[in-house]
């Protein structure tokens, strides 16, 4: 049975890289896209981007969490919503980094989220746990 901390440890890391990934990436692809607007290469726009290899690094990370998660016999209905909290440190690393606008309904679909990961999360059974 792997610890409880270590579990904790692996679902926070990939979330919150997931997180921090998917910003990079909208960070990323917008430097891309002013460059290649402005008439520079796809190639130099690419290496003038450096958030893109560092977003698809912190993704990758995630992708190996999920991997781990699985090998310790997770249940991928288990797993994968609970990986659904990306949406709540996104929006906030949104709002926060890229200025985007989150309102009340965004909010409120958000915490809507959180409950049911709550419910999902309590779902699983201690037992089958490894």
């Amino acid at each position: 049975m792997r610890p409880y901390f270590q579990t904790i440890a692996v679902f926070a890391a990939s979330i919150v890289s997931l997180s921090a990934g998917n910003i990079l990436m909208k960070m990323g692809m917008d430097r891309y896209a002013a460059l290649s607007d402005a008439g520079t290469s796809s190639l130099q726009a690419l290496v003038k981007s450096p958030q893109l290899p560092v977003g698809v690094a912190l993704m990758t990370i995630q992708f190996i969490g999920t991997l781990t998660l699985f090998k310790w016999g997770w249940d991928a209905s288990v797993v994968i919503p609970i990986f659904g909290l990306n949406y709540v440190g996104t929006a906030i690393l949104g709002r926060w980094l890229l200025g985007e606008p989150v309102n009340a309904m965004r909010w409120l679909g958000i915490f809507l989220l959180i409950l049911g990961v709550f419910f999902i999360a309590r779902s699983a059974v201690p037992g089958k746990i490894p």
